[in-house]
């Protein structure tokens, strides 16, 4: 069973600590505990008294990965600007395209 955590890659310490000896944490998994990162930043936001509507998720930008918070409706006000180091990037929903949606009867 392989466990969705970093690996160490290029050290003599792989599976002590891995930075002591210049070794290098992998980032292949890196989106994925992004994802999981930004499901108690959600709830930190909700809990600050936000009602709107919030999704967020792992982004790569400029060659780093973030957390991308999307709202819908009012922004929220208490958005950290990094969640446990990683930076967040609020963004607005964009508006469904006309056209879309149940036809009008």
């Amino acid at each position: 069973m392989a466990f969705n955590r970093p690996s160490f890659v290029g050290s003599s310490t792989s599976g002590v600590d891995g930075a002591s000896e210049g070794g290098r944490v992998s980032t292949f998994r890196q989106p994925t505990e992004l994802a999981l990162y930004a499901v108690p930043l959600v709830k930190h936001i909700k809990a600050s008294g936000y009602r709107g509507k919030l999704t967020a998720a792992p982004a790569l930008v400029d060659g780093r990965w973030i957390v991308r918070l999307i709202y819908e409706g009012d922004p929220p006000a208490a958005v950290p600007s990094l969640w446990n180091g990683h930076h967040v990037a609020v963004e607005a929903q964009p508006p469904a395209p006309a056209g879309e949606g149940r036809p009008s009867a």
